[in-house]
């Protein structure tokens, strides 16, 4: 067997035999390729950002890119927020790096390298000094320093990221006070011409701030540099105060700001609530004519839409037209205002002044679709804007070639319409037309071919470990939802170089060994790349080294043939893939009967265990059931080949049955099973508890069990309580994940908690702990809150940060392998 040092050695040694096409993308998340040599040391071993991060000198396609939510050009560079990062992309190479953010779902950096911080950000621009400021959902703007110097007010060097605005709670507006001791919830950051942030607060009774970069008078209050203003809106949620004060006016969580070239402040003023107002408003900075619209200094006006949710309008004027949930707003370099009419899947422009633009003739203060057809989805690259299909167009912006450039959230891709015909982002465009410049339309996927800790994960939920050392990935996110409901796919991050699941693999490397990425259930009987997969939450190799997925979403147990043979009583073909466990149909039958027309409930995971049989949790039967693969007789009763049999569980929710026979005990929903090296089933056993039903009458985990019996061998009550302490007297709170290492020990994903546990099997030194039989320890996380942090360090310290891990899994050099689900990553504690 190849152990994870193999692995993770061995992708060293890859990445620097090609360096110059292929470079360390994992940035400060991916370990930098070599696992730590010390005991007990954290590392990530697969999953990254999927591009290049800021040091690296090689860039790699732009089309390595997860998620779209804002756009902003600057200085011949588009910048992208995909939520966890934002994306550099060149306009001239179409080329991809990283400024900032790990592609972790966790808290951000403060004063450290920005590369390293975990954002969460869908809107920010970059202001004169070329700094990176960001709106973070956190409660917080950050800035991420171009040079080393003092900036709105905080002394910053060159490359690292800080906090320039928030407290980190929406509560409490400290207007006329220190920004960073203010409460805000910033929607949207854009800077105007006298280098002033102003912010969008879009939960803190709805208001437009402004942090003053300078000492002076703006919007006609005088500022101090450093400090926070309301300018626009009273602090009460509603609608009000069109043609009065900005001050006296009410907004309903303002969402995206723009500054045009006369100083005035443009709003999409919605929440995403169809009662919300729908509009686009202007604070007038001078009086004068905007949009069509008279204005007076300090007033604010509507430009667009009439409050009520829809689409009409187009070609009139654009405050009697129809708006749904508009977010992003722009400014062209003609003056036009541009909309992502979110809800309508359009982007839509308000003329400045009349003319021709976009290859329409307008008139001033009319509203035009110029890219959309109203349809949410994705068709139409290559041909007419308005012929193209978008899906939810959540950021608009405009770059120094006048293309109009389009966050197309839903689909997960940044997407051009060209002004004129010619060569933008490395793509052939002609004038009018649409094309997408970065995003595969996929939340968190890329990749393969290339380096596991330069891959995306989207949602890893298990992690095991095969006969030849190789990491099997279920890359799946818990729930199916439009084009963000998870890869859909099993992965394999390769240990060596060979021919595994009839892929051909590069040692290091990540591969696509099941799933096409759509979530359904297609290709029986066809080559398993190209089959849907609906939420798959397990997979494993079976002892033939066939690929065996839990497809929970399909009720059903697949598997891939590593080989061409017969499996599972039916002929199979290498690397395609057939169902061998139930008939599609959710709900519970066929006990004693067929396994493939068997009804299973949303099966959460699958393992083998030593006779070869099919072990799967039958999640929402309450039930843990068994394909046997040969006929004979196994836990205690006679089964035969190919026919599917309950071994633990009666059906009904609950924990009753300890010390009895485990078909007579009751589950709570089991997410997991695994066997340990005794043969005795571990099972996961819903909110707060691990069970064992006994495969032989002896002595476990320091309880007498009786052979068929089952018995909690953990937790039992919910909380992150008995550390060091008898396992049976512990808190666990969801435990999601369970595995069996070498020695026996029982080792716990101890979800809710971020922690990975182990339970001594026998007393010794395990994972650089000394421990005692049937007592618990963590040897990963704390049971702290989620976060990303802690590579290179012991996986015990407080340093260490997970995000709701559900998989665990030892390879056979001891090291303990996590699915940190949350995280997009899978690390590794050195054992």
């Amino acid at each position: 067997m190849v152990a994870m040092t193999a692995l993770v050695t061995m992708a060293a040694l890859a990445g620097a035999g090609r360096a110059q096409a292929a470079p360390d993308r994992g940035g400060p998340g991916a370990a930098r390729s070599v696992a730590p040599a010390a005991a007990g040391v954290i590392s990530t071993v697969a999953g990254g950002v999927g591009g290049p991060g800021r040091a690296t000198t090689v860039a790699l396609p732009a089309a390595d890119l997860g998620g779209a939510c804002g756009v902003s050009f600057h200085g011949g560079s588009l910048y992208v927020a995909d939520f966890t990062t934002v994306r550099q992309v060149s306009a001239r190479t179409d080329r991809l790096t990283t400024p900032a953010g790990t592609g972790a779902l966790s808290p951000m950096g403060n004063g450290g390298p920005a590369a390293k911080a975990a954002v969460r950000t869908c809107d920010m621009t970059v202001d004169g000094h070329g700094n990176l400021v960001l709106a973070d959902e956190r409660g917080l703007v950050k800035v991420v320093a171009a040079s080393t110097g003092t900036f709105y007010g905080v002394p910053m060097t060159a490359g690292n990221i800080y906090v320039v605005a928030g407290s980190g709670s929406s509560c409490c507006f400290n207007n006329g006070g220190l920004a960073t001791d203010s409460g805000i919830s910033p929607n949207g950051v854009a800077v105007d011409a006298a280098g002033n942030l102003v912010i969008t607060d879009g939960f803190n009774g709805s208001l437009v701030a402004v942090l003053a970069a300078s000492t002076g008078t703006f919007y006609g209050q005088a500022m101090t540099a450093g400090h926070i203003y309301d300018v626009a809106g009273t602090g009460t949620e509603g609608f009000a105060g069109d043609g009065g004060p900005a001050l006296s006016a009410e907004f309903d969580q303002p969402n995206r700001v723009a500054v045009d070239a006369a100083g005035n402040l443009v709003i999409s003023d919605t929440s995403f609530d169809i009662n919300g107002n729908q509009r686009i408003r202007v604070v007038a900075e001078r009086t004068g004519t905007f949009y069509g619209v008279p204005m007076t200094a300090g007033d604010i006006y509507t430009v667009a839409g009439t409050g009520t949710a829809g689409f009409n309008g187009d070609g009139g004027k654009a405050t009697s037209a129809e708006l749904f949930t508009p977010q992003g707003v722009a400014i062209d370099g003609a003056g036009n205002l541009l909309v992502g009419d979110y809800g309508n899947n359009r982007v839509r422009v308000v003329a400045g002044h009349s003319g021709t633009f976009y290859g329409q003739a307008m008139a001033a203060g009319h509203i035009y679709t110029v890219a959309g057809d109203g349809t949410g989805g994705f068709t139409g690259d290559g041909g007419p804007a308005t012929s193209a299909e978008l899906s939810a167009p959540a950021a608009v912006t405009v770059d120094t070639a006048g293309n109009l450039v389009i966050a197309d959230s839903g689909n997960a891709r940044v997407r051009v319409v060209a002004a004129r015909t010619g060569t933008f982002y490395a793509t052939a465009m002609k004038a009018g037309h649409i094309y997408t410049v970065a995003g595969n339309g996929h939340f968190g996927f890329s990749g393969d071919g290339g380096p596991a800790t330069a891959a995306e994960l989207g949602f890893p939920a298990r992690i095991r470990v095969d006969s030849a050392g190789n990491q099997i990935i279920t890359d799946s996110a818990p729930t199916a939802q439009s084009n963000f409901g998870g890869n859909n796919r099993i992965r394999v991050a390769a240990a060596r170089t060979g021919t595994f699941y009839a892929t051909a693999m590069t040692a290091g490397d990540m591969y696509t060994v099941a799933g096409d990425g759509t979530a359904g259930f297609s290709g029986d009987g066809g080559l398993a790349t190209r089959a849907e997969l609906n939420v798959p939450h397990g997979a494993t190799a079976d002892r033939a080294g066939n690929l065996v997925i839990a497809d929970t979403g399909n009720n059903r147990v697949r598997a891939v043939a590593a080989v061409t043979g017969t499996f599972y009583g039916r002929a199979m073909l290498a690397g395609h893939i057939y169902t061998v466990a139930g008939n599609g149909t959710a709900g519970f039958s066929g006990d004693g009967g067929p396994a493939t027309a068997a009804e299973l409930n949303q099966p959460g995971d699958v393992a083998v265990d030593a006779a070869g049989n099919l072990v799967i949790a039958d999640t929402t039967n309450l039930r843990v059931r068994v394909v046997a693969a040969s006929t004979g007789t196994f836990y205690g009763r006679a089964m035969l080949a190919g026919h599917i049999y309950t071994v633990a569980g009666d059906g009904t929710a609950g924990a009753s049955g300890d010390g009895g026979p485990a078909t007579s005990a009751q589950l709570e929903a089991p997410p997991d099973v695994a066997l340990d090296p005794a043969g005795n089933l571990l099972i996961c056993d819903g909110f707060d508890r691990i069970r064992m039903v006994a495969e032989h009458s002896g002595t476990f985990f320091g309880q007498a069990m009786t052979a068929r019996d089952i018995y909690t061998v953990a937790g039992g009550q919910l909380g992150f309580t008995g550390i060091g302490g008898p396992a049976t007297s512990a808190g666990l709170t969801f435990p999601l994940g369970v595995a069996a290492d070498g020695a026996g020990n029982l080792l716990i994903a101890d979800t809710s908690n971020n922690t990975i546990l182990v339970v001594a099997a026998v007393t010794g030194t395990f994972y650089g702990q000394a421990m005692t039989v049937g007592n618990i320890y963590a040897v990963a996380g704390h049971g702290g809150g989620p976060g990303f942090a802690g590579d290179g360090r012991p996986a015990t310290s407080p340093g260490v940060e997970m995000n709701l891990p559900e998989g665990v899994a030892v390879d056979a050099s001891g090291h303990l392998l996590i699915a940190d689900t949350r995280n997009n990553r899978i690390r590794a504690v050195t054992g």
